[in-house]
């Protein structure tokens, strides 16, 4: 019998091990960008009982996520990618730890303009999938999806996609010893002093590529608490240009030397360096890249590596609540 060529039927899609579905009361839109706001999952520490944290950057340019969990008293310690999969699908997947092999798949539906339903699904590897204490059957699966899923829907409440991850106002709040003083500031010296502020927080946020959302937002509301006022978005662009290009002409050193360099003659050294901090940390938390731009930073400001490596510190765990490890561990 002849067979002809391309009528062969498509390989079939891997039946799921497990699903659930859960329905919001949000548009597809906003609920799409709550799963894929890793940073929001890792400040806000929105699933019970587990604790994220980015991991560098591999050779690759890609970021794995730290996750561990305690069940009984053993800890369960895994690393996930959290990517977009076919049809903008919201895929994790498991690639070190017990359940290596694994991955999730979400699908979003709208359900009119101000609803939408999530089907998430389970494609378990050849090992199982096991929450510390053995492996789940597909009811415990599917019990697990279920408890996911009402994490993601609690997260939702109050929740704004591109808003800066963290307590960015609260951690300026407690910044006045920094911050008080350029209340005595004449015009003049005041004004030079806000433009190598914020010229150097937007040279470190763009060492690795431009700016996102997070780091934007973040400056906003800098501005906004610090100064009582807004940058328009044409300001801000340009800003942002400028950041990238003298990085790209001078070097990320040099960068560094002659804005440490200012920022010391200005006597606002800390202040400068702790906001640069501050805007690397929302987004994605430091990369080696920017952590050796911090050091150059500090040392042309005259900070030494102790007081950068606690302010790192404070910053980090003001942004996460007060109680999270520093993810600097994996740096310092």
């Amino acid at each position: 019998m002849l067979e002809l060529m391309g009528t062969s039927d498509p390989p079939k899609e891997p039946s799921p091990t497990a699903s659930a579905w859960i329905e919001f009361e949000r548009p597809v839109e906003t609920v799409r960008a709550l799963f894929f706001d890793v940073d929001h999952a890792v400040r806000s520490k929105i699933h019970r009982g587990v604790r994220l944290k980015w991991l560098p950057k591999d050779a690759t340019g890609a970021r794995r996520i730290h996750q561990q969990m305690r069940v009984l008293d053993r800890m369960v310690v895994e690393e996930l990618v959290i990517e977009e999969g076919p049809g903008g699908t919201w895929v994790k997947r498991f690639v070190e730890g017990p359940n290596v092999g694994t991955h999730f798949v979400a699908h979003f539906d709208a359900n009119g303009a101000s609803a939408s339903q999530v089907q998430l699904r389970a494609y378990v590897g050849k090992g199982g999938f096991a929450l510390g204490l053995g492996k789940l059957s597909p009811v415990g699966l599917e019990k697990a999806l279920k408890k996911l899923l009402g994490e993601y829907k609690r997260a939702l409440e109050g929740y704004e996609p591109g808003r800066a991850r963290g307590a960015v106002t609260t951690v300026l709040s407690t910044w006045t010893d920094m911050t008080g003083p350029m209340k005595a500031l004449d015009k003049a010296v005041r004004k030079a002093t806000i433009s190598t502020l914020l010229e150097t927080a937007w040279s470190i946020a763009a060492i690795d590529e431009t700016p996102d959302t997070a780091e934007r937002d973040a400056m906003q509301a800098i501005v906004g608490v610090l100064w009582h006022t807004a940058i328009e978005k044409t300001a801000e662009d340009r800003m942002v240009v400028a950041a990238c290009d003298a990085i790209k002409k001078d070097g990320v050193a040099a960068r560094c030397d002659v804005l440490g360099g200012r920022l010391k003659a200005l006597g606002f050294a800390q202040l400068g360096v702790a906001l640069a901090v501050l805007v690397a940390e929302v987004s994605r938390g430091l990369d080696s890249g920017e952590l050796e731009a911090l050091r150059r930073l500090s040392g042309a400001a005259g900070l030494d590596d102790t007081w950068l490596t606690a302010m790192i510190k404070r910053v980090d765990t003001e942004l996460s609540g007060g109680d999270s490890p520093s993810r600097m561990s994996v740096f310092i």
